[in-house]
């Protein structure tokens, strides 16, 4: 790495101001860092704001946030305001279909949707056996919940891998990191050449640990500022059609010194 993480953070916070980026007003929007310190109050979640937190995540799949925010109103209508019981014995067909009309859904909605009822029961025998599912989520790292929730046996869920499962987590206050396709680009060789090849998904935590840990910021706002940074409906500055004239970090980066050099 040819540049400090504290350097990192401040260039990419840089180049957002230069383009008028409001970055504190989108990490509020965003919300996961608020939550982040909420828990570090000592404030608990409820199993309602865990489901509400779960589903979010599986409707980030694979598509843009922008229009989940637009209508997070109407999200929260069609779920009934995350009541766990009203949840239970809604048409989850109905479910899909409201959020497909309203541009929400994703290539997996109905099977996620098929899915809630099986996700709530896991959810009810992890407060059984831990007490609340704010304790179980803080009872390992977040790199070891994710993994049982996504890819273990006790308590799978439905529908959601590694990464959904971190996003959840963070919905909920746990500081942690998303690998998703944006992030791990970014600190891939053919940009910030943070690690040799495109990284994998646990790879990725590792590097954005390290990078949370030299610059002591808490590692969801560094997930969010990154991503902000990458995501087209937000800053958009390195998306797949990175924008390097605008970016600070443009010499420390592979793509930005090679377009430099055209």
């Amino acid at each position: 790495m040819n540049i400090s993480s504290k350097e990192l953070i401040s260039k990419m916070k840089a180049t957002l101001n230069n383009i008028g980026y409001d970055l504190s007003k989108a990490i509020i929007e965003l919300g996961q860092v608020s939550r982040s310190e909420r828990r570090d109050r000592g404030e608990s979640f409820s199993i309602e704001e865990h489901l509400k937190g779960l589903i979010l995540a599986m409707l980030s799949n694979q598509r843009p946030w922008g229009p989940i925010v637009e209508n997070m109103e109407k999200i929260t209508e069609i779920f009934y305001g995350f009541q766990i019981e009203k949840i239970k014995q809604a048409d989850k067909s109905s479910l899909a279909t409201q959020l497909k009309d309203i541009k929400c859904g994703n290539r997996s909605i109905d099977k996620q949707m098929e899915s809630l009822d099986y996700n709530i029961r896991i959810f009810e025998q992890i407060e059984v056996v831990y007490g609340s599912l704010d304790q179980y989520v803080v009872n390992d790292t977040p790199d070891n919940i994710a993994w049982e929730l996504g890819q273990g046996r006790k308590y799978k869920l439905k529908q959601m891998g590694y990464t959904l499962a971190l996003e959840y987590l963070r919905n909920v206050g746990v500081k942690a990191i998303k690998p998703d396709l944006h992030i791990r680009r970014i600190i891939g060789d053919e940009r910030l050449n943070l690690y040799s090849g495109y990284p994998s998904e646990i790879e990725t935590v590792k590097i954005m640990g390290t990078i949370a840990e030299e610059s002591g910021v808490n590692l969801t706002y560094l997930d969010n500022l990154m991503w902000l940074y990458c995501a087209v409906d937000y800053a958009n500055i390195c998306g797949s059609d990175p924008k390097c004239n605008l970016c600070e970090l443009q010499q420390s980066c592979n793509m930005g010194v090679s377009k430099q050099a055209v």
